[in-house]
């Protein structure tokens, strides 16, 4: 008892904890009020017994449990739900920043530049996509978790043979919150095989341990999902060719164009410069040829290992459902970062470098910031957009029952002939800040949220698909309802 009261007034008293909440605060604070993602809806909105359904036929077992936590066991609502689930998510990213830094210390001296590092690591460019969702808070614990597997990692290289079957149950847990992450753990340990891999013989046995304990857990996940839910994304048809294509394409969205949460090439340069850095410095303090080509091929092992962790996921589904977006990249996302703490760990670095990696770091994470601001204020943006068009509707609905005595009790979901996907002027990137009314669920569980209306979703009507075929809006209309008998024939733009 005396030495947990030890470690809490060390952790209280530690001026860290406090910078990385303030950090944590700044890039995440905006989201401190209730904002929505299309599924969302659908969570607020379904039965409690198939939301928690559906999350565990994804395999994610934690976030299953926790919504049935928090809204049956608990009996909160939608409000107090978004509200548990953001906070959760705050704390375990102050937490994930802090032990991670813990970690970096152990190799570079500056302290600014761990506290640097270690959000460049956690906070990375697709970040972002973790707190858009109400279930933000355990994807945020999936991280926390790989963190904590790495923490034993490292102890397990010191000679902590234990360690291991620790890190293999937090990596059991983190997939099953989210399998997005969980190449995270591999891209941090790739740092300790490195340095911990005297020999050829340690290269190998420390790759294939941390394999295992990656593997392991998302193997038993996998397994899961394809025998035991029957999820779809792992029932269809893969076609090899097709796959590697995709895969191919998604890479060059997530490297080049950073799925546009960064201005395109930006991540690829930074890449680059750091890469560059270290080719410098290897060929300028490294003597012997071997050595040369020994770094240059970590450099290159980090680069491939990290890509082939955040893609190999995607291989596993079928070929239709291979989507990359950024809440599923976050491992690649921390590779600018790992490469900064490889040149610092391997190489002596004078002032006048530090003070350039702090100013560019600093920079980077500005630019990074910035952006997602923009992505945060568009997506309440969006929300208040949806809500607008919802009540708009239901107001329309009101009038034709007092109108008709009709009672609306269906809907029919058509197209115009250039659905937008966002609305004007506001930025997407992937699935965030999609409009709610793109899928025929979301648009039926956002009616539901606003107007209180449980609408069956009915076949169209041949005659006015054509109809609403041929017009094009580029805001709603109240043209884009008609109502026959019972039916709300709704088109959206």
């Amino acid at each position: 008892m005396e030495k947990i009261r030890e470690k809490a007034k060390k952790l209280i008293c530690d001026k860290e904890v406090y910078i990385f909440s303030i950090i944590t605060i700044v890039f995440f604070g905006v989201f401190c009020m209730l904002q929505y993602a299309p599924d969302t809806y659908s969570v607020f909105t379904t039965s409690l017994k198939k939301t928690v359904l559906h999350f565990f036929s994804c395999g994610r077992f934690i976030t299953g449990i926790a919504v049935y936590f928090s809204m049956r066991i608990l009996n909160l609502g939608n409000q107090e739900t978004y509200l548990l689930s953001y906070g959760f998510a705050l704390i375990c990213t102050v937490i994930s920043l802090y032990r991670l830094n813990q970690l970096v210390k152990k190799e570079v001296k500056n302290s600014i530049v761990c506290i640097l590092i270690s959000t460049l690591i956690i906070i990375n460019p697709f970040s972002l996509e973790l707190y858009i969702y109400i279930e933000k808070g355990i994807m945020m614990f999936s991280v926390l978790l790989c963190v904590l597997a790495v923490e034993q990692m490292d102890k397990f290289f010191n000679g902590n043979k234990k360690s291991i079957l620790v890190a293999l149950f937090f990596m059991l847990i983190a997939s099953c919150c989210y399998q997005g992450t969980v190449g995270f753990f591999v891209a941090i340990s790739l740092i300790y095989i490195i340095k911990y891999s005297k020999k050829i013989k340690d290269f190998i046995k420390n790759n294939v341990i941390v394999a295992l304990i990656y593997g392991i857990p998302s193997l038993i996940n996998f397994l899961l999902v394809r025998f035991v839910y029957t999820n779809e994304r792992v029932k269809g048809e893969m076609i090899f060719s097709k796959s590697v294509s995709k895969i191919i394409e998604g890479t060059e969205r997530m490297c080049v164009e950073t799925y546009n949460l960064l201005p395109k090439y930006i991540f690829i340069i930074a890449i680059v410069i750091v890469c560059l850095i270290i080719l410098y410095k290897i060929i300028r303090h490294t003597n012997k040829i071997h050595k040369k080509i020994l770094k240059l091929l970590e450099v290159f092992y980090i680069l491939f290992v990290t890509w082939t962790v955040t893609v190999a996921p995607q291989l596993l589904q079928d070929t239709n459902s291979i989507w990359f977006v950024a809440r599923s990249s976050y491992s690649m996302a921390t590779v600018i970062g790992l490469l900064i703490l490889y040149l610092f760990m391997k190489f002596n670095i004078n002032r006048i470098e530090e003070k350039f990696v702090i100013i560019a770091l600093t920079l980077f994470l500005i630019v990074q910031y910035s952006n997602f601001m923009r992505y945060a204020i568009d997506n309440y943006i969006g929300n208040y957009m949806d809500k607008t068009v919802s009540l708009e509707i239901n107001r329309m609905i009101q009038e034709y029952e007092e109108r008709t005595e009709n009672k609306v009790d269906s809907i029919s979901i058509y197209k115009d002939s250039a659905m937008q996907y966002v609305y004007p002027q506001l930025k997407a990137s992937g699935d965030i800040n999609v409009k709610a009314y793109t899928a025929d669920w979301c648009i039926t569980g956002i009616l539901k949220l606003y107007t209180n209306r449980e609408l069956k979703v009915v076949e169209n009507d041949l005659s006015k698909k054509e109809q609403f075929l041929q017009k094009n809006w580029d805001c709603f209309s109240e043209e884009q309802v008609v109502f026959e008998n019972n039916v709300l024939h709704l088109c959206v733009f």
